[in-house]
């Protein structure tokens, strides 16, 4: 049993993250914001801390010499990974330590680790700073929302690795007549690409290349490239901190009610 073994174990479940709050020792492992686990490793000796039910963890310490009480807590047992108790009995000493902590968590608490566990689901990136708009930066403002097109078209010639670079067809994006003049499309190529940034779930909107959308529409160019920016890479661009954190709220809220309605109707599907 290795701490690489255990970490990945306790990792895997639902809901499991690791956290260090006593500093770089010991690994801790939580869930809902309670500990289930806790991990030292020092001179190639593991112990670990787990929730026990008292009568159970009466027995462990019967049984094996390497369980002993935690510090001041019935509760808890100390079990010291030296080889002498199998490797599925420590699995499940930690599996049973999850599910109580996961047992003790209020239905709000559960509520929201589900909500947060979605694939989809939009956490503020630190890294996040308003980007507020130059003199000669382009723009495009979705209500509250307005994004720095200039700063991200700096950033994806930077990284086009990051960015999905796809063909999308112009009749999607040209339902209705465009109010741009065509004279003002004329000086517009279509070997740069437009950019569809996916405003809520499984909706994209033009963003940058409404110009060259036009054109393309008129000379019947049936196809142009497009990058397909996520929400994670497009609302780094938004200008404002306040509207950045509305749209963690309003992206999260629409995932949410697609995922309701999801349980609701066995015909719908997210994907």
């Amino acid at each position: 049993m290795t701490e690489r073994t255990i970490t990945d174990y306790c990792l895997s479940k639902q809901y499991a993250v690791l956290e260090y709050p006593f500093g770089p020792e010991p690994a801790t492992f939580k869930v809902g914001g309670k500990i289930f686990t806790v991990l030292h490793a020092k001179n190639d000796v593991i112990k670990l801390t787990l929730k026990c039910d008292p009568m159970l963890a009466d027995l462990l310490r019967q049984q094996y010499q390497s369980v002993m009480p935690g510090y001041k807590s019935t509760h808890w047992n100390r079990v010291i990974c030296d080889g002498s108790i199998p490797d599925d009995e420590i699995f499940h000493q930690i599996d049973n330590s999850h599910g109580l902590i996961m047992k003790s968590l209020t239905k709000k608490v559960r509520e929201r680790l589900k909500r947060e566990s979605h694939p989809l689901y939009l956490f503020p990136d630190p890294n996040y700073q308003p980007l507020e708009i130059r003199e000669s930066d382009e723009y495009f403002p979705n209500g509250i929302f307005i994004f720095n097109i200039t700063r991200l078209l700096e950033h994806i010639a930077a990284h086009r690795g990051e960015y999905k670079l796809v063909a999308v067809k112009v009749a999607d994006h040209m339902t209705l007549p465009s109010r741009i003049p065509l004279e003002k499309c004329a000086d517009a190529d279509f070997h740069d690409p437009v950019m569809l940034a996916e405003i809520s779930p499984g909706r994209y909107n033009l963003i940058d290349g409404n110009h060259r959308m036009t054109k393309a529409h008129h000379d019947g160019v049936e196809t142009l490239q497009a990058y397909m920016l996520s929400p994670k890479q497009h609302s780094l661009f938004i200008t404002e901190q306040k509207a950045y954190d509305a749209y963690i709220a309003y992206w999260n809220g629409k995932l949410q009610n697609l995922s309701e309605h999801k349980e609701k109707s066995p015909f719908f599907d997210l994907n």
